[in-house]
């Protein structure tokens, strides 16, 4: 009877020191920017969760604003097509962009972007899937290097 006890108390903690991870805090000093920010964390991470499951490399950035997660068809190669879906706090909404990625300053040329038609993780998945495979057969903007020209090194 202890062992039941002690694992009932054990549980009980450990529910209460795990209770945050897909949970808002609200107090009554909280504002609707705060509650919408945190949804938009949430939200991001239900569909970087089910895009990792279809296979896409997926990049959360929820220290800067604004929030986002960047998908990847392959493993980040410079100039591939990527898919951006944003949290625009000004309109509450999601934002799906696409644009190429450049591996040397880690940031994405976007060319363009669009309002996404659902609220809900299983929306912006559906729609993200579906650009991630209009992509897939598209161009990439890689740009080749030049060779140097050899030059002649001490008398001949």
């Amino acid at each position: 009877m202890k062992s039941f006890i002690k694992w009932l108390i054990d549980e009980e903690t450990n529910l209460q020191e795990g209770n945050t991870r897909y949970s808002v805090e609200v107090n009554f000093r909280t504002n609707t920017e705060e509650i919408l920010k945190n949804y938009a964390k949430i939200s991001l991470g239900y569909v970087s969760a089910a895009l990792k499951k279809k296979d896409y490399h997926v990049k959360q950035v929820f220290d800067e604003s604004p929030i986002r997660i960047l998908i990847s068809s392959r493993n980040w190669d410079n100039g591939e097509w990527v898919g951006i879906v944003s949290w625009n706090p000004k309109k509450s909404c999601f934002i799906i962009s696409k644009g190429f990625y450049n591996k040397g300053r880690k940031t994405v040329s976007v060319q363009s972007s669009q309002r996404c038609n659902g609220d809900n993780a299983s929306d912006i998945t559906r729609q993200v899937i579906n650009l991630m495979h209009n992509l897939k057969g598209k161009k990439d903007r890689h740009s080749f290097k030049l060779k140097k020209v050899p030059l002649k090194r001490g008398p001949k």
